[in-house]
């Protein structure tokens, strides 16, 4: 279960989920955010710095990672974005895979911007100078449209499909495959006791290559059956839409109270010159009549004038519910 805590004051995020807790610190000034990511029950942390890039038409997010490091104890794998291969390589655990994998990381990269929305979206809506609000706005309605549809085709693919594929919905989202049996349990076991000269050709095999096609030539952008969206969009796409749709709901909120609170100001404001007005010629009058020892008001007064506001706070507070 994921649960994301926006601070939108602070620029940051914090997301937790089964695994971890991650806090994200945003600077749109310098156009990057550092990512603080500790593992569940563990003393184990990751820190990272990542620098971004926004183009608007069409709007897309490009990254690249400047630092990464992780304690205890304290080791960098990338600093001043090149990654430290001589200081990896004495660490038996880093293979040259990792390593590969991250001079990726440091090279500027198109990310799909749906693929981590909390942190994407947050992105993009802090940059009006390169997307203004309505453009914004207009993205993520695009964005939940095009998932719609996308799911849609998929639907119908499926429901078109000579196999007798079916949807399914677990731990990671929706997903095709075949109908659960009895008959798919033991080939499935079967198919894990086997060696791996042997799968391939095993009933389980067969079924896995099918579907593997099968997806790719929905969620490929160069098949000609691409319906539009990711394979990780599909699966997360109830909580997609759901998600941008909060989005969309809060962003009218908060225009609608701008909306009204100039109004209530304009009414306190006028209404404290009153008082103070009243209270300028209460003051006048009894300097002219001489109607009080001043000595003794002297000490009384600012009393009874922080009385007054007082009461006309609360008025006011009470007329504003």
């Amino acid at each position: 279960m994921k649960k994301v805590d926006i601070f939108d004051d602070e620029n940051s995020i914090m997301i937790e989920n089964d695994h971890t807790d991650d806090t994200f610190d945003f600077f749109p000034e310098e156009k990057k955010f550092k990512v603080s990511s500790s593992i569940k029950d563990d003393v184990f942390y990751n820190y990272s710095t990542v620098e971004y890039k926004i183009s608007a038409n069409p709007v897309e997010l490009q990254m690249r990672t400047t630092e990464l490091s992780h304690e205890p104890p304290k080791e960098w794998s990338i600093k001043d974005g090149v990654v430290l291969e001589s200081e990896l390589r004495k660490n038996k655990f880093n293979d040259q895979e990792r390593i590969d994998n991250l001079k990726k990381e440091v090279e500027w990269t198109k990310v799909s911007i749906l693929g981590n929305p909390e942190v994407n979206l947050y992105i993009l809506s802090k940059h009006p100078e390169i997307i203004s609000k309505e453009d914004y706005r207009k993205f993520l309605r695009q964005s939940i449209e095009r998932v719609r549809l996308g799911v849609s085709k998929v639907e119908d693919a499926v429901k078109n499909d000579t196999h007798g594929l079916q949807f399914h919905t677990g731990d990671y989202g929706r997903s095709i495959w075949y109908p659960d049996s009895e008959t798919e349990k033991k080939e499935s076991e079967e198919y894990w006791n086997l060696s791996k000269e042997k799968r391939d050709d095993s009933k389980y095999g067969k079924k896995l290559e099918y579907v593997e096609k099968f997806n790719d030539s929905l969620f490929k952008e160069n098949s000609p059956k691409y319906v539009g969206i990711s394979d990780l969009e599909f699966r997360n796409s109830k909580e997609l839409v759901e998600y941008i749709e909060n989005l969309l709901s809060k962003k009218e909120t908060v225009s609608a109270k701008k909306e009204v609170a100039p109004q209530h100001n304009n009414q306190t404001n006028k209404t404290i010159s009153v008082l103070i007005y009243l209270l300028t010629v209460f003051f006048i009058i009894l300097k002219l009549t001489d109607s009080v020892d001043w000595n003794w008001f002297a000490v009384i007064s600012p009393v009874l004038i922080w009385e007054g506001f007082g009461f006309l706070i609360g008025f006011l507070r009470g007329l504003a519910k």
